[in-house]
């Protein structure tokens, strides 16, 4: 599908050669008359062509769970709002992203080849992995966690995450990446987090280092939307956001791709 998105047709333009002949006023002979210079074309970086087609990869957050106005989450979002700008004429999401899934599980798709595909295809991608690494922790501790079994699963995280990362860049090297923090839906149930908080925290600060190492890459915190429910943002399964929350998140991908530069300028 490349093939269709990023062609971009230069016309030659006739170079005037100037070939005027040489004449001679007393004893002084004319200069000749330079060839005009003429600088190649250079694709801007911000180009984008007429067709767009957006990858999600990652857990129920792109897969879009829990929004009761069926709009595909922010996934869904991102890509009405790509549809509006100027020059666009449609867009295509392919969101591979599933409820439940861990790194390990995306890491082994990868490894795979069964993500090669849409990967390749992707004008733009986005990704959110690693909330369900964290839940993983808690359910198999639920009645001795401790603050070591996390930061034990944070190397491991990291890892996977460079790794995935990387399999990415091989196959789709320029493509803006969109990747989404996580954050910690216990904010909801009490007011004593400061552990889990900070457990949230080392696992952005990992995806934001590394998203920060690829100037097509940009990293969308969102943590400080989910605190609590003040802003009414939870589904009712008090995990995962309601259209609210993912109308939210919205509108600060958007800021941050504007930061980024990965907004399309005319």
């Amino acid at each position: 599908m490349k093939r269709i998105l990023f062609i971009i047709v230069i016309l030659s333009m006739g170079i005037v050669a100037g070939c005027s002949p040489t004449f001679i006023f007393g004893n002084e002979e004319a200069e000749p008359r330079s060839e005009p210079a003429i600088n190649p074309y250079t694709v801007p970086p911000n180009f984008i062509p007429q067709a767009v087609i957006l990858t999600a990869l990652g857990d129920s957050l792109s897969q879009g769970v829990g929004d009761t106005e069926n709009l595909g989450g922010y996934t869904g979002r991102i890509a009405a709002e790509i549809r509006t700008w100027q020059g666009i004429e449609g867009v295509a999401v392919e969101n591979t992203a599933k409820r439940g899934r861990r790194s390990d599980q995306l890491l082994a798709m990868f490894q795979q080849g069964e993500l090669t595909g849409p990967v390749a295809e992707a004008d733009y991608l986005t990704m959110t992995i690693g909330g369900n690494d964290v839940m993983r922790i808690v359910k198999r501790d639920l009645f001795s966690l401790n603050m070591e079994a996390f930061a034990d699963e944070l190397i491991l995280y990291e890892n996977r995450f460079d790794t995935i990362f990387t399999a990415i860049r091989d196959i789709n090297p320029n493509a803006p990446m969109i990747v989404m923090g996580i954050y910690n839906p216990f904010s909801l149930i009490t007011d004593e987090v400061e552990e889990f908080d900070q457990i949230i925290a080392s696992y952005n600060d990992a995806m934001q280092e590394r998203a920060e190492q690829d100037p097509q890459a940009c990293f969308v915190p969102v943590s400080d939307l989910f605190a609590g429910n003040k802003n009414l943002v939870y589904h009712s399964d008090f995990f995962h956001p309601n259209s609210k929350g993912y109308d939210l998140m919205t509108e600060r991908i958007l800021e941050r791709m504007e930061e980024c530069g990965l907004s399309y300028q005319e």
